[in-house]
């Protein structure tokens, strides 16, 4: 495992791309919970917070595929710091529309801009490790993006309870748009993002990422039902710590859940694969529904916890593998833009299964929503298995043969030198030139009989 993460890291410029994603997606761990403390702080209101959120999260997966493409188009710094810009201006102008009495209403439309600036961070690195990395070290790269991604979740939400449990809910807001700048600074500074460019219209697909073929399209129906499970599972255990009357192991159980993760995803990437990619994905999201199948039946908070480790061992191999895919789909100058969309099919399905788990906690039980998840994994797996020849990625051209015309051409040619040689005169009479007239004759009949073979196929 050390080998290979050392051997990833020895590229020039890797670990920085790295630490710099990292820093720059930070703010997505943070959001949520951010706007959700500063809202009801303003309201007094969990449904007003949760309409905020809400409309940050809609506004940034429907914008980001479209500032994907325009980063395929441009490159990535023209792109992501204008971006970051406008989302630290918007968060900077909540909080003070907030202190000057602006009404809810007209608070959230200026935290949906906010969400619509999002910069798409996450598409950008993942387009940029196939500069660095290929085969079996470019599905380390994706792992450990993956696993990385954890950090993210588990570092902001205690990033944004201190700022707000220290100073106040609006300095959640403000950290999130410093870290915002800062970031996005900090990764469009790096070499590797720096000198990436777009690709002119010759190169890109025409159409965008959506319309070149049905892989793809294929690949985020899986992925948003299988996003379905995150959600379900995140608003799941903190149901299930509020049930058994300890609120206070909400937050070990969601941590516990991305340790899980992160264990998976350092596995997964420290071996080498056989099966291919398609399969494989299909392999993790099988595991990732017997995973969390266990929680189904818990009987106990006790129990809970290991099983929150063992629900979320696959949720990093399985987002490793729809990386890769995604990769391998995504059409030619649409790399970003793909990612984006990966992004917003993950979102849309952690929403839904947000929304409909807690609709099932609240009419058939705890179980109900953990039951959905593995009901919407499943199906993103059968929908994987239906679709295997649009998202298994395409062999490498072979080497075109020979047409049946040429091949009988060359027998020709082979045929008639070999008479030539045989046919020598000398006094009159016709000598054998024997090895090497009775080697092309036996060529030119072979030839003849290929060219024969391939003209009845």
């Amino acid at each position: 495992m050390i080998a290979r993460y050392r051997a990833l890291l020895s590229h020039p410029g890797v670990s920085r791309l790295l630490v710099s994603s990292v820093v720059g997606r930070l703010p997505s761990g943070m959001f949520s919970l951010a706007i959700l403390l500063f809202f009801h702080a303003r309201a007094g209101s969990f449904l007003a917070a949760g309409v905020a959120v809400g409309a940050f999260t809609l506004a940034s997966a429907l914008v980001g595929p479209l500032l994907g493409a325009l980063v395929d188009r441009v490159g990535q710094a023209p792109v992501l710091l204008p971006a970051a810009a406008c989302q630290a201006a918007a968060l900077v102008a909540l909080v003070l529309s907030a202190r000057a009495g602006a009404p809810v209403a007209a608070l959230i439309a200026v935290v949906a801009l906010a969400g619509a600036a999002l910069p798409p961070l996450a598409g950008c690195v993942r387009a940029l490790w196939p500069q660095v990395a290929s085969g079996e070290q470019l599905q380390t790269a994706y792992a450990l993006d993956a696993t990385s991604q954890e950090t993210i979740w588990t570092l902001g939400p205690l990033l944004v309870g201190v700022a707000t449990g220290f100073i106040s809910p609006a300095a959640g807001v403000l950290l999130c748009a410093l870290l915002t700048v800062c970031g996005t600074g900090f990764f469009v500074s790096s070499p590797l993002s720096r000198h990436w460019h777009g690709v002119s219209a010759r190169e890109r697909s025409r159409g965008g990422a959506l319309r070149a073929g049905p892989g793809l399209r294929v690949l985020l129906c899986s992925v948003a039902l299988a996003g379905a499970v995150i959600g379900a599972v995140e608003v799941g255990l903190p149901a299930l710590a509020t049930h058994a009357h300890a609120h206070w192991s909400a937050g070990p159980l969601l941590a516990l859940f991305s340790v899980g993760s992160m264990t998976g995803g350092l596995v997964y990437s420290a071996r080498s694969w056989r099966l291919a990619i398609a399969p494989r994905y299909t392999a993790t999201l099988v595991a990732m529904a017997l995973a969390v199948a266990p929680l189904i039946v818990v009987g106990s908070l006790t129990a809970a916890f290991p099983l929150s480790v063992l629900a979320g061992l696959a949720l990093a191999p399985m987002m490793a593998c729809q990386f890769s895919l995604v990769g391998e789909l995504a059409p030619a100058g649409t790399v970003t833009e793909a990612f984006t969309w990966h992004r917003a099919a993950t979102v849309a399905g952690m929403a839904a299964g947000t929304a409909l788990g807690g609709w099932l906690i609240d009419s058939r039980g705890v179980s109900a929503a953990f039951a959905l998840g593995c009901v919407g994994v499943a199906a993103a797996g059968a929908v994987t298995v239906l679709g295997r020849r649009h998202i298994a990625p395409a062999a490498p051209a072979a080497a075109p043969e020979q047409a049946p015309f040429e091949l009988a051409a060359e027998a020709v040619a082979l045929a008639a030198e070999a008479v030539a040689l045989a046919a020598r005169s000398d006094g009159g009479e016709l000598t054998v030139q024997q090895p090497r007239t009775i080697r092309l004759a036996v060529e030119a009949v072979a030839l003849a009989a290929q060219a024969v073979a391939q003209g009845a196929v």
